[in-house]
């Protein structure tokens, strides 16, 4: 481990880890190389993303519902029954 590396600690799943060991093995790395690299490549396509021109948040405010109580009774208006307090 060089000076500019962090170490933690991370529990994964059996069935998961089986499968990270797996594609170690058949690519002569370490789990924790094939962890890094997993990681790396979410957060490249997590910062990749416009999320200021997404077409689904560019919805937000376009209709009304006529309802004061919407963001309270939501549950009520979807599937007819109010919320358990």
């Amino acid at each position: 481990m060089s000076v500019a590396e962090k170490r933690t600690q991370v529990y994964f799943p059996v069935k998961l880890y089986r499968k990270m060991e797996k594609k170690a093995k058949n690519e002569s790395k370490s789990v924790a190389s094939v962890v890094r690299e997993a990681v790396e490549s979410y957060l490249k396509e997590q910062e990749s993303i416009d999320w200021d021109n997404d077409p689904f948040f560019k919805l937000a405010g376009i209709a009304e519902s006529g309802r004061g109580d919407l963001s309270e009774n939501h549950d009520k208006y979807l599937y007819g029954k109010s919320r358990k307090k």
